[in-house]
């Protein structure tokens, strides 16, 4: 860095235990190790010793083999390769040779070879067998799996693999393929068993051409060998065999397999997998019901394109609902029948993947499973051999789940088949609900209780939903006792109907399709569905009346809604009535910088080098094209480094050729190309087809039946949102055109609705060209991990989108609730722009009138009079505001990402802006809200108050307790014409309790945007404000954090063109972004001291103990034994800066509140010291030392007038350390050199923490993910070497 310097002299230098040493980065940084070919020591030692004191075995040491099964180690790599299971198919995995002889170097041989015997249950002999087998190679240790070559995943080299694999499961894998757009594809490999090589999963993982990516998940650090399932040709007569060839009777050869732990007897599997027959069907429920070859035929033809999970629901439902025949589309088949049939189809299903569980589960896997959880939670059969019947069900689930080309023998699936209509048909259910007691019991002998017992612990290793396994506890617990309580069915509905196999757990969307009375919230609808539907069981519950139930009728709706896209059934062609009707869109002019997207290009960069550079083309203008380096992981100035002659070159070049131009909204655009000084699309000028706009001629359908009332009494269209016949209709129509008067209707709907409601649909549509899907809550009602929250009334939301696809069915199609197939992009953005219309043009007695919007602006020209009294605008924020305001003029942009280093003005200058277009735009907007995060409200207001002489107001935090505390309301309020401070943490709770409905009305500004990227309840609702809203503007100083994905969405909603991975730079390059050379060098010094005897032997008591809590442990002691030297450096800091500066000081950094009360006593000793709050006191000048908290990184500008800031090495990010660095180089600071001096503990856990945040960008870092990864490291620092 800048200014990092090293001292001669030892200023703090004490006893030889107790000295100070002051180093550069570049003396603390990691050495490689001499004589280990240049691998650097750190990357070695992660193959150590880990937890518990053990090494671990990874494929990095073991080398893996065709029929190897991997399984990823969870806790490497933050997770990369959680529920990550591989089997090599043909090859070699060999390890690095390097590796080995670094382990055995550190620990031994004799170490290694016993960790080998206790990891695959073998004899010391025979691990030193299998030690020395091991394939090693002396490849770099970074190469992928089964690598045949040196070269990586963007090299695009064609050398043959060393090894290939097939995914099992590829647990965490799901999601990173999908953020690159390759989801269904990582499925498809999954599905299929495809063979694959290293390059076919690294291509899903990236994107090419962005810094972004998980290209070393396929290190061989990262897997472990899985020991086993282990095939046994002897077997020790006082092994406990689960016998399930027994168990299932049936003839033929057998396995002996040692798995989890057991040895378990199984069929061999069968050479082929098992297709779906009516014979196997007709055997299965032979002599138990009587169904023809029809209703076999039209059992499995309706069923068949259910997914694996519907195929589970349907097999439990049956079974539980109790019923003697099951309505199939028009036919009543036996229940046993659909039971059978429906495991049929899960044991010919190639599997599905599971979010929840983040695993990959087999048909038969699932099938086998399923069944055994039936058999507990909704019917028992009161056989002699059932107890183990539910043990060999598992079992063989086991078997099928970690054996990968196991294949159920014939026998096997029909036994299976015959107990699922076995259950459909009995009246039992073991009493295992709390409240549920049995009329009777039945005894249950020794030998069944141990079966209970393994059927618990066997369904724990097959990995279930905790509700499950606890259920399995319980069964297991009672059943030690002799007996277990029974329940009866005293009465069996005649009929059930297919469509109750719809529930939240399958189908999360029909809690968007259910009607008026169905709950208020979504976990109420979906504790209601289950309570009152689909979790009724005859067994305990009178089901006498059943479907005449109002409850069940709505629940019908839905399930019936869900059950024709599952099941495909075709729709109703809407039939033509005209040729169409031309309809036009209006271009935003950076439709085709984004079409085009980055171009690559290469330049000279003198000496023979090539340079790789980026060349977008302008936003308002294509020919005002950017140039701006490649972005890579490491931190560089991206458009500051270049040259003239490089820009002018880049330009050059990018227009000498042709490019492919790919948007929606071009969709007949071949290619754009420079020519006559203007960029044209396939022979017409740019600024031409700007002009005149996309025009498509589309064709009239027939309107629905509810049309012309609508017109003629808007009213009625919140009574048409209730109406199920009118979304029936739409959900079951299909047509290329749109209604006659479509944009009327449309308008009208929206203009009618309640505001909420209308620009929340509207904000579902926007920035969407292929498909609209709404966010779905989870099993609870609540947030979904991987989305943002699906909030209450959304039903009706998706009623209205629904609507108005049947208005204009060439635009959206309904697909699986609550999401929509767009059909033309053009004609969506239409569609888009009607209803935004009708929400603008409300009837007079919902709008404001005219006096009253000129009444608002003059307010707002008022208080635009007195800030600029006031605030003295720089150069660059006035550059700012003008770009903002001209953004408004040219992109019709929603709003603004502003871009300003700490300390450069970010505050005025949205503030300033904000009030300028209140008072040119604001007739109906009331008041200003500001969101900020923790930490910064106080400040914010202060400054807005004292500074600015703005009116705040501080919204209460609004709460759900009875008794509210002191500040707190059970209401939202807000204050028109003033500035509204809401803390970020309280939207949550304020979006539902009216912020929503005042967005509309109000201008927001979003403070350090960068706290609002991640899928929380915080950020979902800050992004609905930000659709909602008239006008926002986003702020931060670090607007990326862990990857550009997090920007994606916020950049989306200040642009008018379709944003994606592909083109994101090019939307971020209209970014507001003015960055202001302060001329203030930042001056870099770290302090090391040395480790003393007492705290390496504390620390390697600690570093033996067991658990992630060793490294907390160990972080505090260390910290504890540094703080006198962060005292002794920070006095005479203050002293020095005193001596120059009267004012002067330095700011002193906890690691936590306790910390910082400590160093305060301490510093208080030697200099007058103050807390956070003297910063702002009115006497803070007579301060030296000023006490924080790392956390208090943000919203404060009064500690520019200290010097130094000292610091120990916290967990954190890099966006918060460069944030807390701004509040000393910022604007208004007096000196020219500032400095950063970080005091830490040589070859301590704080040491490591402090280089790996020197070498990172904006990565977190836990000390518990540090320890694991440096664990070796830690133990060198110790050894005192």
């Amino acid at each position: 860095m800048p200014g990092r310097g090293k001292r001669k002299a030892d200023p703090l230098a004490g006893s030889a235990n107790g000295s100070v040493q002051k180093k550069t980065k570049s003396e603390g940084s990691m050495q490689c190790s001499d004589g280990k070919n240049g691998l650097s020591e750190r990357r070695l030692k992660q193959y150590s010793v880990g937890k518990s004191g053990r090494v671990p075995l990874t494929v990095g040491i073991t080398g893996a083999r065709a029929d190897d099964v991997l399984r990823g180690v969870e806790e490497a790599s933050s997770g990369d390769v959680a529920n990550v299971v591989l089997r090599i198919h043909s090859g070699v995995v060999s390890a690095p040779s390097i590796i080995r002889r670094s382990v055995e170097a550190e620990v031994g041989r004799d170490a290694l070879v016993e960790t080998v015997a206790k990891h695959f249950s073998i004899s010391k002999a025979q691990a030193e067998l299998r030690y020395d087998d091991f394939p090693t190679t002396e490849a770099p240790n970074h190469q992928p799996l089964g690598s045949g070559c040196c070269h990586g995943i963007e090299e695009e080299c064609n050398c043959p693999p060393a090894a290939t694999f097939v995914i099992v499961c590829q647990g965490v894998w799901q999601s990173f393929a999908e953020q690159h757009g390759h989801g269904s594809e990582m499925q498809a490999m999954v599905e299929e068993r495809r063979v694959v090589c290293w390059r076919d999963v690294l291509q899903l993982m990236y994107t090419p051409g962005l810094p972004e990516g998980k290209k070393l998940i396929l290190r061989p650090r990262l897997f472990e060998l899985v020991a086993g399932p282990q095939i046994l040709s002897v077997v020790d007569e006082k092994e406990d065999v689960l016998d399930v060839v027994k168990i299932f009777g049936g003839e033929g050869p057998a396995l002996m397999l040692r798995l989890s732990g057991r040895v378990m007897r199984v069929p061999c599997g069968s050479s082929r997998a098992y297709q779906v027959d009516v014979e196997t069907i007709r055997e299965a429920v032979k002599g138990l019901v009587v169904g023809t070859d029809e209703q076999l035929h039209h059992c499995l033809t309706q069923l068949q394109p259910l997914s694996l999970g519907a195929l589970k629901s349907s097999l439990q439902k049956v079974i539980r609902f109790h019923a003697k025949d099951v309505l199939v589309e028009g036919k009543l088949i036996p229940a046993p029948v659909v039971a059978a049939a429906s495991a049929a189809l899960l044991f010919a299903s190639k599997g599905g993947f599971s979010p929840e569980l983040q695993l990959f589960t087999r048909g038969a896997t699932a099938a086998f499973k399923r069944l055994a959880v039936i058999l507990l939670e909704d019917a028992w059969i009161e056989e002699d051999n059932m107890a183990s019947s539910l043990e060999g069900l598992l079992a063989l689930g086991l078997v099928t789940q970690q054996m990968n080309d196991y294949e159920p023998s014939h026998h096997l699936i029909i036994s299976s088949m015959r107990i699922a209509a076995k259950a459909a048909m009995s009246c039992s259910l073991i009493a295992w609900r709390k409240g549920k007691q049995g009329p009777s019991s039945i005894k249950v002998l020794e030998c069944e209780a141990r079966s209970f017992q393994t059927s618990a612990q066997l369904l724990r290793d097959l990995r279930s939903f905790a509700g499950d396994m606890q259920m399995f506890d319980q069964v297991s617990e009672s059943s030690k006792s002799g007996k277990l309580e029974m329940l009866h069915a005293h009465g069996r509905p005649d009929i059930m109907p297919l469509c109750h196999i719809v529930d939240q757990h399958t189908f999360r969307g029909v809690g968007h399709v259910l009607g008026a009375g169905s709950g208020a919230t979504f976990a109420d609808r979906f504790h209601l569905l289950f309570d009152q539907c689909t979790g009724c069981n005859p067994r305990f519950s009178d089901l006498a009346g059943f479907e005449s139930r109002p409850e069940v009728q709505r629940a019908r709706f839905a399930q019936n809604c869900c059950l024709n896209f599952a099941l495909q059934k075709p729709r109703n062609a809407l039939p033509l009535i005209s040729d169409g009707t031309p309809v036009s869109l209006e271009l935003d002019t950076g439709v085709l910088a984004a079409g085009v997207g980055p171009i690559s290009v290469h330049v000279n960069a003198g000496s023979k080098r090539k340079k790789e550079l980026l060349v977008l083309l302008g936003l308002r203008c294509p020919e005002d094209e950017v140039v701006m380096l490649k972005p890579v992981r490491a931190t560089r100035d991206l458009f500051g480094e270049l040259t003239e002659k490089e820009r002018a070159d880049a330009v050059t070049l990018a227009r000498s050729h042709s490019h492919r131009v790919v948007s929606p909204l071009l969709p007949s655009s071949k290619e754009a190309q420079f020519r006559d000084g203007m960029w044209e699309v396939d022979g017409c000028k740019w600024a031409d087809l700007v002009s005149q706009g996309v025009k498509v001629k589309i064709p009239l359908v027939c309107p629905p039946r509810w049309c012309d009332d609508l017109l003629k009494n808007p009213s009625r269209v919140c009574d048409l949102l209730d109406d199920d016949g009118a979304l029936e209709d739409a959900l079951r129509s299909t047509g290329a055109g749109m209604i006659a008067d479509s944009d009327k209707i449309v308008m009208c709907m929206t203009c009618s609705l309640p505001h909420g409601i209308s620009l929340r649909a509207v904000a579902l549509l926007r920035q969407q060209y292929a498909c609209i899907s709404m966010p779905t809550p989870s099993l609870q009602g609540g947030l979904v991990s991987d989305q943002l929250a699906a909030y209450d009334g959304d039903w009706k939301v998706y009623r209205l989108l629904a609507l108005i696809s049947r208005l204009v069915p060439a635009a959206l199609r309904p697909t699986m609730p609550p999401n929509f197939q767009v059909v033309n992009s053009i004609l969506l953005r239409v569609v888009e722009k009607w209803m935004m219309e009708g929400i603008q043009s409300r009837p007079a007695d919902l709008h404001l009138p005219r006096s009253v919007g000129l009444e608002t602006v003059g307010r707002w020209e008022e208080v635009q009079k007195c800030l600029e009294q006031v605030a003295e605008l720089m150069e660059h924020q006035r550059e700012a505001i003008h770009c903002m305001v001209q953004r408004d003029e040219d992109l019709k942009c929603g709003g603004h990402f502003l871009i300003m280093d700490t300390g450069h003005g970010k505050t005025v200058t949205a503030l300033v802006y904000a009030f300028r277009w209140l008072c040119q735009h604001g007739q109906n907007v009331k008041r200003l809200v500001w969101i900020t995060p923790h930490g910064t409200v106080e400040n914010l207001v202060k400054q807005l108050r004292d500074t600015w002489r703005v009116k705040t107001h501080v919204v209460p935090r609004i709460s759900s307790a009875k008794k509210p505390k002191s500040g707190e309301r059970y209401d939202l309020v807000l204050k028109d014409f003033m500035v509204n401070v809401i803390h970020a943490d309280h939207l949550r709770a304020a979006i539902d309790k009216g912020l929503a409905a005042e967005a509309t009305s109000s201008f927001f500004v979003f403070d350090e945007v960068d706290e609002m990227y991640a899928p929380t309840l915080r950020t979902s609702a800050a992004r609905r404000l930000c659709q909602l809203c008239p006008k926002f503007v986003a702020q931060t100083a670090t607007p990326l954090r862990k990857n550009e994905s997090q920007l994606l969405a916020w950049l989306a909603d200040t642009c008018s063109f379709p944003v994606d991975k592909q083109n994101w730079l090019v939307a971020a390059s209209g970014m507001v972004s003015m960055q202001l050379e302060l001329g203030i060098a930042a001056r870099e010094e770290d302090v090391l001291v040395p480790m003393v005897d007492d705290v390496r032997d504390h620390c390697r008591r600690i570093f033996n103990s067991r658990g992630a809590a060793r490294w907390l442990e160990m972080a505090g002691l260390v910290q504890q034994h540094t703080d006198a030297a962060m005292i002794k450096v920070a006095v005479q800091a203050a002293e020095e800066d005193r001596s120059r500066h009267a004012d002067g000081g330095v700011l002193l950094i906890a690691d936590s509140r306790q910390h910082a009360e400590k160093l305060l006593k301490l510093s208080s000793a030697h200099l007058p010291s103050g807390d956070f709050a003297s910063l702002e006191a009115p006497d803070a000048h007579r301060f030296a030392i000023v006490v924080v908290t790392k956390d208090k990184d943000r919203g404060y500008n009064s500690a520019r007038r200290l010097g130094v800031m000292v610091t120990g090495a916290y967990a954190g990010n890099a966006a918060s350390r460069h944030q807390i660095r701004g509040r000393l180089r910022r604007l208004g600071q007096k000196r020219k050199e500032v400095r950063f001096v970080t005091v830490c503990m040589e070859n301590s856990i704080l040491h490591l923490l402090h280089k790996r945040h020197s070498a990172v960008d904006t990565m977190n870092i836990s000390l518990e993910q540090l320890g694991q990864r440096f664990s070796a490291d830690v133990l060198k620092g110790l050894a005192g070497k």
